[in-house]
């Protein structure tokens, strides 16, 4: 299909994340620079054409002209931010088909830890509704396959998920790469430190106010978006992601190496 170039003179910032990770804190954080419209999952939401492109990619291009963009464009801010983690589920690559040369920002947490979550919430790929509308699944086209993912439990189903997302996140680094995008890749603990967050401005091209130091402090104190129940991780994880890497690395023979780098952790 012929794809439509936009020309596109505010700027954008989106996220490639998993979700959980402290996308609606980060939200807060651009919200507080002046002349930026920052949103955590607004309405129009990603949400509503993210599991049809699933199946039928182009959908995305009818979304992003005529539902998504229109919306956008009605902010009177210069910069426009949304840290909505659907983002990386099918729009990324329409966009830039498009013309459109959005900033990137790789707010990730150590998979574990994100499928944990996920579980809580009973947010589980294949399995629930909040699952099927929000995650990718071993359904989908364009994802790690996970052999026999129905015999898979809800908390391996999860820790999939997590894996498929930090094989983006290094697929969608060299797609930055590749079109000179602004890239900051950073974690939700390295987001509370605030020189980390300068250095993320910093390459986003944006400017702290004098109090910014103060505003992150207090937005770093607060709890965004919890989860409503908690309990402790499972001891006995290490036993249920033990099928879930022998299937992920058949595909991605890098990729448990890649996470124990940048999280300093023995998985």
């Amino acid at each position: 299909m012929p794809v439509p170039k936009i020309d596109m003179n505010k700027r954008l910032i989106f996220t490639v994340s998993s979700g959980r990770c402290g996308t609606a804190y980060l939200a807060e954080l651009l919200g507080a620079i002046p002349g930026v419209a920052s949103f955590h999952e607004p309405d129009p939401a990603f949400a509503q054409a993210m599991r049809r492109i699933q199946t039928d990619p182009f959908i995305a291009y009818h979304f992003w002209l005529q539902v998504k963009l229109p919306e956008i464009l009605k902010s009177p801010e210069p910069v426009y931010a949304e840290t909505s983690h659907l983002f990386c589920k099918g729009f990324l690559e329409p966009a830039l088909r498009m013309g459109l040369r959005p900033a990137l920002v790789c707010l990730r947490r150590p998979p574990r830890e994100v499928a944990w979550s996920f579980l809580l919430r009973s947010t589980i790929p294949a399995r629930t509704t909040n699952g099927f509308q929000h995650l990718l699944d071993p359904r989908d086209m364009n994802v790690v396959p996970l052999v026999n993912w129905q015999s898979a439990s809800n908390y391996q189903l999860c820790f999939w998920y997590a894996l498929e997302m930090e094989r983006r996140y290094v697929e969608y680094a060299a797609l930055a790469k590749d079109f000179g995008l602004p890239f900051v890749d950073i974690t939700n603990r390295e987001l509370n430190d605030y020189g980390r967050f300068a250095d993320l401005l910093r390459v986003l091209g944006l400017r702290a106010t004098p109090d910014m130091q103060a505003v992150h402090h207090r937005l770093s104190s607060e709890v965004h978006n919890p989860n409503k129940a908690y309990h402790d991780m499972s001891a006995d994880l290490f036993e249920e992601e033990v099928a879930i890497w022998d299937s992920v690395e058949h595909f991605a023979p890098s990729l448990r190496a890649k996470i124990e780098a940048r999280y300093g952790i023995k998985t």
